[in-house]
């Protein structure tokens, strides 16, 4: 039966792509009150966002890489934002998608680029193979670890050269010279810079220009000014003079250049490949394309890349994007005067503001006092936290504008065309003995168990545990799959049951689109197809499938055949439960449910290939109710008890401390409630956690277990040995937990 609905304002598909400062100010404006009518996407290489004012800082060691970095999940988590955790590599501006790197596209309606910019390396011969540039953060850090590293085991003293000669260049070199004295280092390195401007901070005032060069001869830092360099050499780099400059380790912090892949996608562009932009922080060539940051030219008058302008413009572009459609566009009107203040290494700086300047300890406590200012602004926003709260951003927004009622029973169904061409535009691979499958369009499927082979099914269904679609149909496919998997069967073939959050029919159509796409591309990497299913509207995003394999029927896996004496181990880390509990508080840094995301989506399928080669019997795999559960199981059917070393256990980054923490799943107490009577007692920490797409627990004769651990390891990185099974003592298991 129908019900009468209300007309509606449609919701906008907003993709924010990069997490700089003007985006992270969007996202915290969208926390304080959500806008009904946006669903929020932010697309991000980096899931912690380095804030520039704070890089010299942590560099010299006066920061740990949390004072210094954006948590984008905690943050996204506030502002009802789905995180993509992929590049940006291109955009279909016709098509209005974002291409990424790894991950289908992104389905956008407005859109906003803040990706920053890179040191340009291109059209300097070597620059790329010798140089190490300061952007992007991260691999700055990685790479600077490892001159650290040469510098340790040096029996000489290293030349390290800074190209460039702005306040980066120069913050920078004085930054990491501070960081190796207090390290003891000092004596191992000297320091040289070249610039090809007249003088270094040439955008500074002229009495803060002299206090640098008086400091950089201080400190006994080498200053080239006048000359660019045309070429870099791994002993060095050559002058555009001739005169080559030695170096061990040549660091590039120039002119910052544009992400090359912009000049394919038909925006307006400045000469050096940046998006040009009007005074609303609009593509002056697309009216649903906005940007902000390094990444714009800026049309009113030209910008310098530098951090001061991206904060500002924050405010303005959270106003220009978050809007209704019918809104009134405000202008972004940049300072022309603004304070800049620059570190010398050591706790101390100079500040300028147009002729003034000052300098002393003083001013960097100032300075710090202003960094961790703004840095808390977006560090402390949690979801409970928000103005306006809302529900997960895989459901619709309380406040988003609805109709008054939807239909229940079969009238919940997806529309039709929905369906249609969501599943037209994803790929099926075939599959030898399907005889009804989707493109028959029949009420049911139908397949073919070939002669002597078991039919091994399973099911499972759960409610969006991440944001992404396209990740959440990977990794329900893998914990189905995994089922097939403990039991040695090949996996066949799988039906879909899909339930969609109630949103017009386009955001719907995208979202079916990626959840097919995740799911497919797991079966096919397993060698199965999809052949039927059935999708329905709900509150919020959910799926399960029913899997089916087949296997010979006298070589199945089985949870009843473990011995007394086997070597138990275990294939992956465990911490799912607790991770994605905190996540849902915001609770979880970025890092930590990456590793766990990273974990779920290893197929189960190899090591139990792995395993049955070995002459493996008995194996399960560790689900909802944890290892202490599915241990439980395994030991009741084979009539034994259990030893477990709770130091060999395995965790996923962060697990452990948010369990001590009393941070845990809903259903872990149940798990704990249910295994305590045959556990003994004692800290189990990890043990009750429930697991999604966990991994497996599989048992063999201890002298083979060594062997099979190591031919593990490439499939299942995290496997360990972890118990061994023992003779039933009693009338019921029971599992000892050892040091």
């Amino acid at each position: 039966m129908s019900s009468a609905t209300s007309p509606t304002k449609p919701r906008l598909e907003l993709v924010l792509v990069g997490g700089g400062h003007a985006h992270v100010e969007v996202l915290r404006q969208a926390a304080m009150k959500r806008p009904a009518h946006v669903r929020l996407t932010v697309i991000a290489r980096d899931l912690e966002t380095p804030y520039s004012g704070m890089l010299p800082g942590l560099l010299a060691g006066h920061y740990t890489p949390e004072d210094a970095h954006i948590d984008l999940r905690p943050l996204c988590q506030a502002a009802g934002a789905r995180l993509y955790h992929a590049e940006a590599v291109g955009l279909d501006l016709t098509g209005q998608r974002v291409l990424c790197d790894r991950r289908p596209p992104v389905a956008f309606e407005r859109l906003s680029l803040d990706i920053g910019s890179r040191p340009e390396m291109a059209d300097v011969p070597g620059a790329a193979q010798h140089a190490l540039p300061v952007k992007p953060v991260d691999g700055f850090r990685h790479g600077w670890a490892d001159i650290e590293a040469r510098l340790h085991a040096a029996t000489g003293r290293l030349q390290i050269l800074m190209v460039g000669g702005g306040a980066g260049g120069v913050e920078l070199c004085l930054a990491l010279q501070h960081r190796l004295t207090t390290a003891g280092l000092g004596d191992r390195a000297s320091f040289a810079l070249v610039t090809k401007g007249a003088t270094v901070l040439p955008t500074h005032p002229p009495a803060v220009r002299r206090i640098f060069a008086r400091v950089l001869a201080e400190r006994g830092v080498s200053v080239t000014t006048g000359r660019g360099v045309t070429a870099v050499h791994a002993d060095g780099v050559m002058l555009d003079d001739g005169t080559h400059v030695a170096s061990d380790a040549t660091l590039w912090v120039v002119d910052a250049g544009a992400p090359a892949w912009l000049r394919d996608t038909g925006l307006a562009l400045d000469a050096r490949g940046f998006i040009k932009v009007n005074q609303y922080l609009q593509s002056t060539s697309h009216a649903d394309v906005f940007g902000a940051g390094d990444v714009i030219a800026f049309g009113p008058r030209p910008l310098a890349k530098s951090g001061v302008f991206a904060v500002r413009e924050g405010p303005v572009l959270a106003h220009n994007l978050l809007g209704s459609p019918e809104r009134t566009l405000q202008a972004y009107v940049p300072q022309r005067r603004f304070l800049t203040l620059v570190s010398t290494g050591n706790q101390h700086a100079v500040g300028a503001r147009g002729a003034l300047w000052v300098r002393g300890d003083w001013v960097w406590r100032w300075k710090d006092r202003i960094d961790r200012r703004w840095m808390r602004m977006y560090q402390a926003l949690r979801p409970g936290a928000m103005a306006m709260g809302g529900p997960s951003p895989m459901a619709p927004a309380a406040n988003a504008p609805m109709e008054a009622m939807r239909c229940a029973g079969c009238g919940a169904k997806i529309d039709g065309d929905i369906l249609r061409r969501a599943l037209h535009d994803v790929a099926i691979p075939s599959r030898e003995g399907v005889l009804l499958g989707v493109s028959d369009a029949e009420d049911a499927s139908a397949i073919v168990v070939p002669t002597g082979q078991a039919l091994v099914q399973s099911v499972d269904f759960f409610r969006a545990l991440i944001d992404d679609p396209w990740l959440f149909g990977r990794i329900v496919a893998l914990h189905c799959l995994s089922d097939l998997f403990a039991t040695g069967a090949a996996a066949h073939s799988a039906l879909m049951t899909a339930v969609l959050p109630h949103a017009p029919p386009r955001l719907q159509e995208n979202d079916l689109r990626a959840l097919l796409q995740g799911v497919i591309e797991e079966l096919k990497r397993a060698g199965a197809t999809l052949i039927g299913g059935h999708t329905g509207e709900g509150m919020e995003l959910s799926l399960g499938l029913t899997v089916n394999g087949t296997a010979p029927a006298e070589r199945l896996l089985r949870k009843g055949a473990l011995k007394a004496g086997d070597a138990l181990i275990l294939t992956k880390a465990l911490g799912t439960g607790a991770l994605f509990a905190a996540d849902m508080r915001g609770e979880a840094r970025a890092a930590w449910i990456s590793a766990a995301i990273d974990s779920m989506l290893r197929s189960n399928g190899p090591p139990a290939e792995i395993a049955r080669a070995a002459g493996v019997a008995a194996c399960t795999d560790i689900t909802g109710f944890g290892l202490a559960g599915h241990l439980l199981e395994m030991l009741r059917a084979s009539t034994l008890d259990a030893e477990l070393s709770l130091r060999a256990l395995p965790a996923l980054p962060g697990a452990a401390g948010l369990v001590s923490r009393g941070i845990e799943s809903t259903m872990a107490p149940a798990n704990r409630t249910a295994g305590t009577r045959f556990v003994a007692s004692g800290d189990a920490g990890l043990l009750y956690d429930p697991q999604t797409s966990g991994g497996l627990l599989i048992g063999i004769a201890a002298d083979k277990a060594d062997a099979l651990l190591a031919a593990l390891r490439a499939d299942a990185p995290d496997a360990a040995i972890i118990g061994r099974a023992l003779p039933r003592t009693g009338t019921t298991p029971r599992i000892a937990l050892v040091d």
